[in-house]
């Protein structure tokens, strides 16, 4: 059997849909044979969602599965080729994946069995923000240690992720007191293309850390989706390295043990980008680059919620509603519905300045001006904003309320 002991069972009721699928792909029952837990589910459930990803469907055929699931388990170094587990033992954790037309393990005659992802988990992914998030909580959950992640995510059919340029990562923390996993304080004093000075508190003037080796910890952070903050992964510097990895918009810290994540930390409750931020990991706003993530995942274009308008992502900022000062922790983690997509062409900062905000209808108000800027608030009054929907209401009133409301006693646009 591919479950040798009982499910585990994990406490679901504090979490919104999307949390509750990420913990469920964060805590599936794996049998373990020699002590070493089987890839068989996480190497099928990547698989699956790459089909997604082609827009196939949440059902699979059991021969189209034991076809698709056997070629990925042979060649990512499983030494059984049985698909016919998680097939069927998928279906064990709750809320992910159902079966149709068998009563145990599929043999070769059951050729009109099916299985897949649940409705509800299918709906969830088809976001390809939710979508991009579950690969990475597979990814730092269970793949770690598989040797060439690239090339298993392009046989399944999804996105490779890039590391950035270590320089170029070292030179945006230039002057930035950064805090490693034990609260050392590091400050990157100067970068070039060999080199990052980094001032401690035993060495206040600095000491020479070979950019290679940030570079290093970068591919393997993007590569594998973890990596752990030791000497032995990221090298002698491996506590300043760790730092400046956490500092990436995607990344999640971990201490027990001491570890980087890329996305999406697999625990529950998350609430890793709250710790960020209030420990100061970096003074700038690392969560604008994991609000983007959460709102837009692995794509290279996105829609901005106010104009419409489809651009690339570095064109896309990924907007407070409400402010994110007067944000409690929890909306601050609210990650999917404190934020929105606007586009750094305008309306971002109209919407930041209250020039425009979203009605308790879900259309765009603008405030009345003359002159230019008339012409380009007339462009997105009474547009419907899809960034507004019953989970995000209270921050737009928020928004209507405090910034909109100021000075402001008409409006154009409303009235649907």
């Amino acid at each position: 059997m591919e479950d040798g002991q009982p499910p585990v069972q994990v406490d679901r009721s504090w979490a919104d849909p999307v949390e509750k699928l990420m913990v469920s792909l964060g805590s599936l029952n794996r049998y373990q044979r020699d002590g070493q837990p089987s890839l068989h589910k996480p190497l099928a459930v990547m698989w699956a969602f790459g089909q997604l990803a082609a827009g196939r469907g949440r059902l699979f055929g059991w021969p189209e599965f034991r076809e698709g699931v056997g070629e990925v388990l042979a060649e990512f170094g499983m030494s059984r080729n049985t698909p016919q587990y998680p097939f069927w033992h998928l279906g064990s954790d709750g809320g992910l994946w159902e079966r149709h037309g068998l009563v145990k393990e599929p043999t070769s005659a059951d050729v009109d069995a099916v299985a897949g992802f649940t409705e509800q988990a299918a709906a969830l992914l088809a976001d390809p923000a939710v979508r991009a998030q579950a690969v990475d909580v597979v990814r730092a959950a269970y793949l770690v240690d598989l040797d060439d992640q690239p090339s298993l995510l392009r046989r399944v059919g999804l996105p490779v992720p890039v590391a950035p340029a270590a320089v170029d990562v070292l030179q945006r923390l230039v002057g930035v007191e950064i805090t490693t996993v034990d609260g050392s304080l590091n400050r990157v004093l100067e970068v070039d293309s060999r080199n990052a000075l980094v001032a401690t508190e035993r060495s206040p003037r600095g000491k020479l850390v070979p950019v290679a080796w940030v570079q290093e910890g970068l591919d393997k952070l993007y590569a594998r989706g973890r990596v752990a903050a030791s000497v032995k992964e990221l090298k002698y510097r491996s506590a300043f390295v760790a730092a400046v990895l956490a500092t990436l918009p995607r990344a999640v810290v971990t201490t027990k043990p001491a570890a980087v994540s890329l996305g999406y930390a697999p625990v529950a409750p998350d609430r890793q980008f709250g710790v960020l931020d209030r420990t100061a990991l970096a003074k700038y706003r690392v969560e604008q680059g994991a609000l983007r993530h959460v709102l837009i995942g692995d794509a290279a274009v996105g829609t901005c919620a106010l104009c419409g308008r489809e651009l690339p992502v570095n064109l896309l900022v990924a907007a407070h509603i409400k402010q994110r000062a007067e944000c409690s922790d929890d909306e601050r983690n609210d990650l999917r519905n404190v934020a929105m997509l606007a586009c750094s062409l305008g309306c971002d900062r109209l919407f930041e300045l209250g020039y425009v905000t979203v009605g308790p209808d879900g259309t765009i108000l603008a405030t009345p001006v003359e002159g230019a800027l008339a012409e380009q608030l007339a462009t997105l009054a009474g547009r419907v904003s899809p960034a507004h929907h019953a989970a995000s209401a209270g921050y737009f009133a928020w928004h209507r309320e405090h910034v909109f409301a100021r000075g402001t006693r008409s409006v154009v646009g409303g009235g649907r």
